[in-house]
């Protein structure tokens, strides 16, 4: 990593394309082939759109807001406690049902190579949780090691088979044309759902705008490295599920799992195959070890802040890390992988980070007056609720029940934050007024004394309640 303010385009664009692209190829490729037919492109073009919208409506954010924690501390700095905290509620819960995906989706692969009942697939996943709490465990620098040969190895497989595809439909037109027509042969109905599925695929462009306080000129340089990041994700994304779709019949790939797999076998026999099959454990492994560190840490900063149990906050004296937080999440992706399907745990995360984008867009408006941020955060709020109209009824009426359970977490957590920093505020006079302010800005701190507290609001009282402070503590 250069030095702080040495951040180049070049730079940026790399995050942006690395924090995209990983596992979620090798899981939501055919996901639209049984809704859309060959049109599913269509749906791969949308979701792009819709993910550099949101992307930029967050650069627009990060160029005022330099603390870590992205939406969170967009939100925090725009509303204040309350806002913030449902915000950071609601990507914690979207980063973990992303996580569980990865377990489920390993499995899935790994059957191709040994058979796996319920027994099976539970000792599996146990493993594979147990080897992304270690790598974790034992350091940020091991852990960023084993991710850097990671995410070399997942991409590979991925620009074999354009490559080779691409091949393939020049020298075999007439088969390209039989498997792209009809281009929409169950015609838009599943559009919406499609979009939702997709676009799960395009998450993680928010993690070059943790960055935007060592990048060289921010506010150009941020907004064009996310369009060019996105716009190469996408083109990525097309190249491959083209390759897809010309190379096997859109009613084949809706009964497949594993399109990768099949498609390479058809391209490059039982060889090619296998180094799909090996391309995609490592890269779901990949995916799913950075992204434990991601929410973990996220977990870390919203329990510092006092809004988690303070436990989750605790750091390894030895090793550095958040190991408690590790835990947690470790144990909750084992149990929702094991009983969990994938398609209700990315629906579900989509629903949740919609609602993150929500929170980030009227922000944007908050912090930002200008007309070209405005258009943006509308825009953004536009396709936020559009995803989360095409997440499922199901999904909806999961999400907001687990929204709602974020507030009575915030009530029990939240006081301790605002009484841990309330002896500093009172021993300074010039203070008293402000550490009123932060009171009433915090969600329900001032439900039981707002009528008395408003009719004693005079300066004179405040001294005297500022006297008797000292004199206490």
């Amino acid at each position: 990593m250069r030095s702080a303010k040495q951040l180049t385009m070049f730079d940026v664009v790399n995050l942006v394309v690395g924090g995209i692209v990983g596992a979620d190829i090798y899981i939501a490729a055919s996901f639209g082939s049984g809704l859309l037919g060959p049109a599913s492109l269509l749906a791969w073009v949308a979701a792009g759109i819709f993910a550099i919208i949101i992307a930029l409506t967050f650069a627009r954010c990060s160029g005022i807001v330099k603390r870590a924690g992205g939406p969170y501390a967009f939100a925090r700095a725009a509303y204040g406690h309350f806002p913030g905290f449902l915000t950071g509620w609601s990507l914690w819960l979207a980063e973990v049902a992303a996580l569980c995906v990865f377990p489920l989706a390993f499995i899935i692969y790994l059957s191709f190579l040994i058979p796996l009942g319920f027994a099976g697939k539970a000792v599996v996943i146990f493993l594979f949780v147990s080897f992304l709490f270690s790598i974790n465990y034992f350091g940020v620098k091991k852990a960023a090691r084993i991710n850097d040969i990671l995410t070399t190895l997942k991409l590979a497989p991925l620009f074999l088979i354009v490559v080779v595809g691409l091949i393939w439909m020049y020298s075999r037109p007439e088969a390209v044309i039989d498997n792209l027509t009809p281009f929409a042969p169950m015609g838009f109905g599943g559009f919406g759902l499609a979009v939702v599925l997709i676009f799960w695929a395009y998450a993680g462009f928010e993690q070059a705008t943790v960055v935007s306080s060592d990048i060289k000129d921010s506010k150009k340089t941020l907004p064009k490295a996310i369009t060019i990041g996105l716009l190469i994700v996408a083109s990525f994304y097309l190249l491959t599920n083209l390759v897809i779709l010309s190379t096997v019949n859109y009613a084949a790939l809706a009964t497949e799992q594993t399109p990768l797999i099949h498609v390479a076998a058809l391209l490059m026999g039982g060889v090619g195959a296998t180094i799909m099959i090996l391309g995609a454990l490592i890269s779901v492994s990949g995916s799913n070890e950075s992204g434990l560190m991601g929410s973990a840490r996220l977990s870390y900063a919203m329990a510092a802040d006092g809004y988690f149990p303070k436990r989750l906050a605790n750091i390894h004296n030895k090793y550095s890390t958040p190991h408690v937080a590790f835990a947690v999440h470790c144990t909750i992706m084992f149990f929702a992988a094991l009983f969990l399907p994938v398609f209700a745990l990315i629906s579900f995360a989509v629903f949740a980070l919609a609602f993150a984008y929500v929170m980030v867009a009227l922000s944007a408006v908050k912090l930002r007056k200008d007309i070209f941020t405005k258009v943006l955060a509308v825009l953004s709020i536009l396709i936020s609720f559009y995803l989360i109209t095409y997440s499922g009824l199901a999904n909806v009426v999961m999400g907001m029940v687990m929204l709602l359970v974020g507030v009575p977490v915030y009530m029990f957590f939240a006081p301790k934050s605002e009484l841990k920093h309330a002896k500093s505020f009172l021993f300074k006079e010039e203070n008293l007024m402000k550490h009123r302010i932060d009171k009433e800005n915090v969600f329900l701190a001032r439900v039981v004394k707002h009528v008395k507290l408003h009719l004693r609001e005079r300066e004179e009282f405040y001294r005297k309640e500022m006297r008797g402070a000292k004199k206490k503590f």
